[in-house]
């Protein structure tokens, strides 16, 4: 699985995703999937915040979480790289948030 964008490196390996450098720490997407989503830095950084998935939605449930993440995203963050329609249609193909559209 390849991403167009460069990944933060605290994300968990798959296909939902924070870009490295762009997250403004708005907490809004980790608001969103608290369960899946994390707020923190890594030491050494100039970034004191940064979200990333700490773990990869698997359940319905789960997936609409990521995807709720992803469209109350202030900076567009936050990315879907995979290429199942479901998921793709309910983020309405939006090559902002949808690697494989771009």
């Amino acid at each position: 699985m390849s991403a167009k964008h460069p990944r933060y490196p605290l994300n968990v390996a798959g296909d939902f995703y924070v870009v490295d450098g762009w997250c403004i720490a708005c907490g809004a997407p980790e608001r969103e999937a608290p369960d899946l989503m994390a707020n923190s830095s890594i030491p050494g950084l100039p970034i004191i915040e940064h979200c990333h998935f700490v773990t990869q939605p698997v359940t319905p449930d789960e997936i609409e979480r990521a995807c709720n993440a992803i469209l109350v995203s202030c900076c567009q963050a936050v990315r879907y790289a995979g290429s199942d329609p479901a998921i793709l249609d309910r983020l309405n193909r939006d090559p902002g948030c949808c690697d494989s559209v771009d």
